[in-house]
């Protein structure tokens, strides 16, 4: 029998209610045929985030997952958003007996589905993870109905929650693990394009990438015209920043050494952990420079994309912004960076910006760099990078 799209609480309770001569089920019940099987998650953490053999999967909503997901997980919820607000209201408002009853004729139609969504991720060819919110109800009942469909599966102790634990305490401690190269230098100066070039010849840390901002006001704006949805939370960075880090750290050409991108305390709406950035601020560091001609370039490419796809975002965000941009330019500036932007003089504009903002609220720190170089030619300025790393660090 298929459940009704419950419009308010009052045709929950009536669907409830005439089904109350239902025999009492419990997911005790239910699971004790089956015999689960539990994987710890700081004896996997490792292979979860080095092995492209591992299918992850979330039992959670999508709100949920969308939230604060485990970085590589899939999201197959068991109950979406509306069908968990009301399993709950069952619990709540009824019994539990009713909302068990509720949650599987949510979650049972959704067979099909589940082994659609099985094989076109090749779950036959995988180990088959899942978790929920704490590896208690959802995390079972999905690997019950993935068992069912004659597949295997492990179950994380503790689910996100434990995941959570883990990132929290890895950037509570008081010293950053690894050492770190700072590649530092001027809004535009390629330090980003650098990080993702010299990422397929040593292990990196992309804040950026983990945090999908540039840092400035119009930071999330490159990412948006990319068809990229925002990071939720602090904790969702958190734990995209730290599954790059470990999964960095298991290449096999680690060194105990990152190479990772100037940047200040706070990256959009989210701060950099405390041991992290301390360690960024006592790196030793790399300058790279850039002629204003290819930092025009790089940052026209990256806020602008195609066909100016970036231009109204940026638009819009220079307006709101207006009082903030006439106290940091002047108000002539202000007034002569907006006329260029409207009348499609993109290069003018950012031009005017680097020189008269972003060059003097973001200096280059005050420290002595191990060489400097020049990131106008990427192939020569990598090259450079990795020869003074064989020389003095590798």
């Amino acid at each position: 029998m298929g459940i009704p799209d419950f419009k308010n609480d009052k045709e929950l309770f009536q669907y409830l209610l005439s089904s109350k001569n239902a025999e009492t089920i419990s997911l005790k019940k239910i699971f004790e045929s089956y015999n689960f099987k539990f994987t710890e998650l700081e004896s996997s953490v490792d292979e979860i985030f080095s092995s492209d053999n591992i299918l992850l999967i979330d039992a959670r909503s999508e709100k949920e997952f969308e939230e604060d997901p485990v970085p590589g997980a899939i999201n197959f919820p068991v109950l979406s958003n509306s069908e968990r607000h009301f399993t709950g209201l069952a619990y709540t408002k009824f019994s539990q007996s009713s909302a068990v009853r509720l949650a599987i004729d949510y979650a049972e139609p959704k067979k099909e589905k589940l082994l659609n969504f099985l094989n076109k991720n090749n779950a036959s060819e995988k180990r088959i993870i899942v978790y929920c919110w704490r590896g208690g109800g959802r995390s079972k009942y999905l690997s019950k109905m993935i068992n069912d469909l004659g597949f295997s599966t492990e179950i994380i102790s503790g689910g996100q929650k434990k995941y959570r634990a883990i990132v929290n305490d890895f950037f509570k401690a008081e010293i950053f693990p690894y050492k770190l190269i700072e590649l530092s230098g001027m809004t535009g100066c390629g330090k980003t394009d650098l990080l993702n070039f010299m990422r397929k010849f040593h292990p990196v840390i992309d804040l950026e990438k983990s945090a999908l901002h540039f840092s400035s006001l119009f930071g999330f704006v490159p990412y948006k015209i990319r068809g990229f949805k925002p990071v939720k939370n602090q904790s969702a960075f958190e734990n995209r920043l730290f599954g790059e880090i470990k999964k960095e750290s298991l290449r096999s050409d680690f060194s105990n050494l990152f190479l990772t991108e100037s940047e200040s305390r706070k990256i959009g709406d989210f701060f950099i952990p405390h041991n992290l950035y301390s360690a960024i601020e006592n790196a030793p560091c790399i300058n790279i420079t850039s002629s204003i001609e290819n930092r025009i370039k790089r940052i026209r490419d990256a806020y602008f994309g195609d066909y100016e796809k970036g231009k109204e975002e940026m638009l819009l965000i220079f307006q709101n912004k207006e009082r903030y941009f006439k106290k940091e330019l002047s108000t002539n500036i202000y007034n002569e960076a907006m006329n260029s932007l409207r009348n499609d003089d993109v290069n003018k504009f950012i031009e005017i910006m680097l020189i008269s903002l972003y060059d003097k609220i973001y200096k280059v720190k005050p420290k002595k760099p191990l060489l400097e170089i020049s990131s106008d030619n990427l192939d020569k300025a990598k090259d450079e990078i990795m020869n003074f790393l064989k020389g003095n660090i590798l």
